[in-house]
């Protein structure tokens, strides 16, 4: 009898664990971000990390980041990678890939909107002093 109650704990265990495991095994895995969607996702675009690391990567090909420290330089897409050309003349390339609809620079996860358009000190839109 001890032992029926056992394998009944353990099956309702083992049920409880598969349903917290599966969805994570159900979702899509990562995947090599090609160079439209990478250019699409980036270019123009002001990312943002949680940390609240700021990547800048211009239309141009400029590349700025403000985070820890500051650093400039050019950028390229390729498939799966951007690669930086940094104005020390140093260069690093850095993965890129997808997850979903969610974009990772390396492993961290990059929020990425329009940059905000400059304002006017002039006319009607400056400063009220």
């Amino acid at each position: 009898m001890r032992s029926a109650d056992i394998a009944g704990f353990a099956g309702a265990a083992v049920i409880v664990l598969a349903t917290f495991v599966t969805p994570s095994m159900a979702s899509a895995p990562a995947v090599v971000a090609q160079a439209e969607e990478i250019t699409q996702a980036l270019s123009g675009k002001v990312c943002v990390t949680r940390a609240g690391a700021t990547f800048m990567f211009s239309s141009d090909g400029r590349y700025e980041y403000e985070g820890l420290w500051k650093n400039g330089g050019q950028y390229e897409i390729g498939n799966g990678i951007v690669t930086v050309m940094f104005d020390s003349g140093l260069g690093r390339s850095f993965t890129i890939s997808r997850h979903d609809k969610v974009f990772y620079m390396e492993e961290t996860v990059l929020y990425c909107r329009q940059p905000e358009p400059p304002r006017s000190l002039s006319g009607a839109e400056g400063a009220m002093w």
